[in-house]
């Protein structure tokens, strides 16, 4: 577990402090604290996990923390980031820089035991998880909604049924990722709309798989 702080904003900075004072008891980290530096986070979380999977280990990396605390800018970075893929970006958040890495890791691999024919296939998925409606949708294909988990005893768990596309550079990712973006914005104006008419707030999560 780590934990990620932002720089105040300017509602919060001309806002009235709420603690002024906190026990030392109040607060226990025990692990790791980062400030801003997206380099910093992908070397001791982002790094390990590559190498893990292509050790053959499932990995994953999960942001939680409430709206607007940088849970995107943290696993993506700025807009620009997300929609231009400025690789060069030293702003760029965890997603772009493990995928770079994993490419480049499975570009080494394949060079290095080139003699036994070595075969890397990356695909990826783009699911959004419904909490109040205990629905998960598939962002690749949003009419494929309430899709069901499973569980395999040789490949493990999976979502039924969820497209999954091939993807070999990061300029690929960014493809689906400009396509994901169009469907969350279709998606947020649907969930806008049930807030109207449900007294439940609605809580959903975005996964890249």
């Amino acid at each position: 577990v780590i934990v990620r702080l932002r720089p105040p904003g300017k509602q919060e900075e001309e806002a009235d402090l709420i603690v002024e004072k906190a026990s030392v008891n109040s607060l226990s980290i025990l692990d790791h604290t980062f400030t801003f530096d997206s380099e910093d986070i992908f070397r001791l979380v982002g790094l390990p996990l590559v190498e893990n999977c292509l050790a053959g280990f499932n990995s994953s990396i999960f942001a939680y923390g409430q709206t607007g605390s940088g849970k995107t800018y943290t696993m993506w970075g700025p807009p620009s980031v997300m929609s231009e893929g400025a690789s060069s970006s030293t702003d760029r958040g965890l997603t772009p820089r493990v995928f770079e890495r994993l490419f480049s890791r499975i570009d080494e691999e394949q060079s290095k035991h080139s003699d036994k024919q070595l075969n890397y296939q990356c695909r990826c998925s783009f699911l959004e998880a419904s909490i109040y409606n205990e629905q998960i949708t598939d962002l690749l294909e949003p009419t494929q909604r309430n899709l069901q988990i499973r569980e395999d005893v040789r490949t493990g768990v999976y979502v039924d049924y969820l497209t999954e596309e091939y993807v070999s550079t990061m300029k690929d990712v960014n493809n689906l990722l400009l396509k994901v973006k169009f469907t969350c914005y279709y998606l947020k104006l649907l969930c806008s709309y049930m807030l109207n008419i449900n007294k439940h707030h609605i809580r959903k999560f975005h996964n890249c798989l």
